[in-house]
Parts: structure tokens; sequence; C-alpha cells
């Protein structure tokens, strides 16, 4: 039921219960100020009646029948039944009844109104006639000369009159409270609309406030309460949307952040359920779609981070350690679990005040509850240190490798010289011989830490960006002549078959000219290398959407899954007993790297163990084709 029926219901019920108690109430009053005024009427009318028969009545102690005449002529001058009586209560005179009837009419001195008139001067009843078998109001009074009773004189009034005028009372009552209901109802209907109204605007705005619309308001159209109202909850209203607004940028910023960091950030409560992962922890974790509400234990079988988990619950304290995740490539992460303080209104599910009881009972008198186990949050924070302990892992294999590939020449270089330089040498013709050889040896251990030192110089710029590229555009058919002069002699000695298959029509590419002769260089270098004589090394280029993609395809001994990921590094060699023996330093395909990265390409490769490797050269596709 609406607020605005239940008042309008109110007021009318109020009004009927005032006009139900007014109509009791005046209908009683009145009537008994009418019954007064009827019974004052009737005395009134009685005296009169007194003293005319007082002074009509003969003067001997015998009545006549003229008597009777008196009464009626009495009586019909005032409209009211007149009767006289002797003192022995036989009726001389009745308006109502003449001749026989008069005579037959029973002795009235057992009427009640006769003994109250003799005994107390006056008598009043309202009794039925058996005479006339009509109600009556009777009012008696006694006549009486020099002190001698003559008899009782007696009017009446039917009731019926009475009560007809009483009706009539009653029903003026009755339509003025009808009218006094109707006038309510419509001043009810239009005083609670003009109260319900803005309540209902403050309802409406109130659900709009609630489905999300914080610019609604409450329009203010008068100076009461009601208006006063309107206007604290339109400042409340904008106060909650300017917090809001506040809460929503800072919710903003911290969502920001927590998609986009580096660190995998995971939210547990005390049951061990993840109520919150950022991208990077669904990512390091490989988290289902529906992770919230899921234990972590169910979606990460991790002990260790399991673990770690516990002695943070246990504890209370924070917990680190270095754990592998699993899905990582490189699975090494550091991950830290914070005990944090659920929010007060979050704790147990239980209201505040009965917390509050319930850690007084416990503590026997301390207001704080104490903080329990399954009241905590964990915030666990997963850092991939996989890149950073990769990068140790090269910088210790690069000075390892730097210090071995150096040691190695100096250390024949510096044994050649100190033989060279010993006073016992042989000068002689065989000492000749042996002069010369060991120069020789010192010269190409010289020469190899030349290009070693010039590699990683060549390397040291290109990772810097210092090397500034001189672009051309140029077909891929343009490297295929330099490529046979460098390696032709090789081929011929290996057997190694080299198959050029770029066709005319691909795409020219935009790059620096020496540089990118490098790449090939290396890369076709390093097929030879390890593609047994009688092998192919195919060169062959296509178009794959905005990008150009070169393949420099072997038939040679392949390359172990484990390793492909580390060919690109400084000085790694899959099989360095070979590649010594070849004379490779391991910086060649790091610099082919680092070449195509400066031309805005991706180098990448493919490999099968025994059948041969697949090195790919995105570049991005100028879109001029050759003529």
């Amino acid at each position: 039921m609406s607020i605005r029926t239940q008042l309008t219901f109110s007021y009318i019920g109020i009004v009927l219960l005032v006009l139900f108690a007014m109509y009791l109430y005046l209908g009683a009053t009145l009537r008994a100020s009418l019954s007064s005024r009827i019974t004052g009427e009737l005395e009134i009318q009685a005296a009169l009646s007194r003293e005319f028969l007082l002074e009509k009545l003969p003067k001997t102690d015998e009545f006549t029948h003229e008597i009777d005449r008196l009464v009626d002529r009495l009586g019909g001058a005032g409209q009211m039944r007149l009767t006289f009586i002797d003192v022995d209560g036989r009726v001389w005179g009745d308006t109502e009844r003449n001749g026989a009837e008069l005579l037959a009419m029973d002795n009235h001195l057992s009427r009640p109104e006769v003994q109250a008139a003799l005994e107390k001067g006056r008598g009043l009843r309202d009794r039925y006639s058996t005479t006339t078998e009509t109600e009556f109001r009777y009012f008696a009074v006694p006549i009486e000369r020099d002190g001698e009773l003559l008899g009782i004189c007696r009017v009446a009034l039917p009731m019926q009159t009475v009560n007809s005028a009483v009706f009539n009372l009653w029903r003026m009552l009755l339509f003025v409270s009808v009218a006094g209901l109707v006038l309510a109802i419509l001043f009810s209907i239009f005083t609670t609309g003009a109260i319900v109204k803005p309540i209902q605007k403050l309802t409406q705005t109130t659900q709009s406030l609630a489905a999300g619309k914080i610019t609604s308001r409450v329009p203010v159209n008068s100076g009461n309460e009601l208006g006063q109202l309107s206007r604290n909850f339109n400042m409340m209203a904008s106060r909650v949307q300017g917090q809001i607004h506040r809460i929503s940028q800072a919710h903003h910023r911290f969502e920001t952040i927590l998609t986009n960091m580096g660190e995998g950030v995971l939210l547990v409560n005390g049951a061990s359920e993840v109520t919150y992962a950022n991208p990077a922890a669904i990512a390091m974790l490989v988290l289902p779609d529906e992770y919230i509400g899921k234990a972590l234990i169910e979606i990460n079988r991790k002990p260790e981070l399991q673990a770690l988990l516990k002695k943070a619950e246990q504890t209370g304290t924070v917990a680190f350690a270095e754990i592998r995740l699993g899905n990582l490539m490189e699975p090494e992460a550091e991950v830290t679990v914070v005990p944090i303080t659920a929010p007060e209104e979050h704790r147990g599910g239980q209201a505040p005040a009965l917390r509050d009881l319930e850690g007084f009972r416990e503590n026997e008198g301390t207001v704080d509850p104490p903080t329990r186990a399954a009241d905590r949050e964990y915030l666990i924070v997963i850092h991939d240190v996989s890149q950073v302990r990769q990068l140790e892992r090269i910088r210790a294999d690069f000075v390892a490798n730097v210090s071995h590939e150096l040691r190695t020449p100096l250390t024949s270089i510096q044994g050649y010289a100190e033989t060279l330089l010993n006073s016992e040498f042989d000068f002689s013709v065989a000492g000749k011989k042996n002069r010369e050889e060991f120069l020789i040896k010192i010269l190409s251990h010289a020469a190899r830490l030349s290009r070693l030192v010039a590699d990683l110089l060549e390397l040291s710029r290109l990772e810097s960006g210092d090397v500034e590229l001189k672009r051309a555009p140029c077909h891929l058919n343009a490297f295929h002549e330099p490529i046979l002069d460098v390696f032709e002699p090789v081929l011929e000695e290996s057997g190694v078959v080299l198959e050029w298959d770029t066709p005319e029509t691909v795409p020219r590419v935009k790059v620096d000219k020496q540089l990118f002769m490098q790449v090939f260089v290396n890369l076709i270098d390093n097929a030879i290398k390890y593609t047994p004589d009688g092998g192919t090394i195919r060169v062959s280029a296509d178009v794959s959407g905005n990008e150009l993609i070169v393949h420099v395809k072997d038939t040679g001994i392949g390359i172990p899954l484990e390793s492909q990921s580390r060919v690109f590094e400084r000085f790694y060699r899959v099989d360095k007993g070979r590649a010594r023996e070849m004379g490779g330093l391991g910086l060649g395909l790091a610099i082919a790297k680092h070449i195509v990265l400066r031309h805005g390409g991706r180098i990448w490769l493919e490999s099968t163990l025994g059948q041969g490797t697949v090195f790919h050269v995105a570049l991005p596709n100028t879109g001029r084709r050759a003529l």
C-alpha cells in the first residue's frame, strides 16, 4: 500500500472517528436538551391547566360531567392530552375520551405519575397508555384550593412526536456528518497529494541513484520541512557523486597500475580462495577463466607456493621465497606473501556489534575482537626474475667465453714470442723456417683477436643504437653475386649447394645494404659449418601480410630443442668443438639478430634434430615491387 493511500485512509479514519464521536455526543446532548424542553413545555402546560381548572372547578365536592367539556376545550387549545383525576382516582375529564368511554376508564390513582404528584407535588413518566394504546410522556400536578386537594391535573404528549423530533435531529446530524466526511476525503486527497508528491519525487530520485544515475536530483519547490529535506538530499547526493568520482578515479588508477605492471598480483582470502588476480598473475599461473572464488590449490598445484602461503598464515608475517612456476619459459619467480587485515564489514560475515560482543566475551572485557586467521587476506606478489637470471647466466657465460677466447690466442702468442726471444734459439736454416712458422701463428692468433674485438665492438654499437643505417631500396637478388664471391671456394671444397630462389616479383626492401649483407653472410656461414658435405642451402623469400620474409634453410644436423632459445646469445655454440674447428666465435648469429632488430624486423628459427634448420628473417614490407 502506498503512503498516499495510507495517509488518506488515516485522515478518513480520524475524521470518521471524530464525526462518530460528535454524532453520538451531539445526538445524546440534543436528545436530552429536546427532552428537557418538552418536559418544560409539559410543566408549563400543566401549570396553566391547573390554574384554569382551579378557577373553573365547582365549589362543591361533587364534580359533574361539565368538567370534561372544560378539559376538552383546554386540551384542544394546548394541542396536548389533558386529564383531570379526582382524589379517588376517577377520571372526570380527558381529551381523548368522552361520554361512555370516559365513564369506562379505569381508576388512575395507581398511575406512577399520579402517585408521584401526590407524594412530591409533581410527577413525570414516559410509559405506554393502555387506554389509547400509545406511548406518552405524562406530567401530573396536584390541584389544591385553600389547602384542600381537589384532584390531579395531568398533561401528556405522545412520544411519537418526541421520537419524530429526535429522528429529525439524528437525520440532520447524519447529513452533516456525511457532508463533513466528504469534505474530509477531498481535503485529505488534496493534502496528502501535496505531502506525498515531494516524497514520490524523492523516491524516484533515490531509485535513479541506486540505478547508477548519480546526476539525478530532487526539485525543491517549497521552504517547509520537505523542501529542506530535498535540499539536504541534493547536497548529500552531490557529495556522494564527488566521492564516487574520486573513488572511481582512484580505482581506475589502481586498476591501470595493476593491469599494466609486470609483477603478478594475487589476492587470496582466509579460506585460500582467489578474490583478485591481475593479467600478469593470470598469465604466470595460467589461471582458468572462472578463477574467482576457487581455492588456490585447485588452480595451481605448485607445492612451493602452497607452502609459502601456509607459512604466512601460520606466522602472520611476510613470507618470501624464490620458486619455480611451471608455465614460465624460464620458470623462476620471486614470490612475496603479505598478510593483510580484511575490512571490518567483511570479517567473519557478522555484524560489527555481534563480533565486538564475541570478542568481549573471548577476551574478558577487551573491546576490539582479535584478528583471526579467517579474517585475513593475503596479497601474493609474483616477480618474474627469469630474464634477470637469464641475463646473469648470459653475463657469466660471456665473461667465461671472452676469457677463454682471449686466453687461448694470447697464450699461444706469448709462448711463440717467448720461444723467439730465447737466446738458445736455433738461427740456422731449419731454425729460420721454424721462426717463420712461429711468426705466422702469432699473426694468425693476433688476427683472431682482432676479429673478436671488432665483432664485440660492432655488436656493442648495434645494441647501443650508435650505428647509423644508410637505407636504400634494393632487391634481394642484389645480394646473390656478392654471397657467391664470398663462399664459392668453401662451397666448392665442401660440395654444399647454395640455391638462391628469390623471385623478381617480391618487393624491394629498404635496408642498409652493407649491414644486411652481413646478415646473409653470418646465416649462410653458420649453415655451411653445420651442413655435411654434399648438403643443400636454400635461400627463398615470400610476402606475408605487411612483412617480407627471407628463409635460409639447410640440410644440416639441426639444433636441439633446449638450445634453440639460446642460439642468438653471444658466444653460445651448440657444438663448441665443431665451432672451434671451423673457426667460429659464437658472435655471428647475435650480430645478425641485432642488425635485423635495427631494421625494425624480427628473426627466429625452426629446427628438427638431424633434418636441418630454417632461419626466418622478417622485414617491414615497403610495398614497392621490382619492375
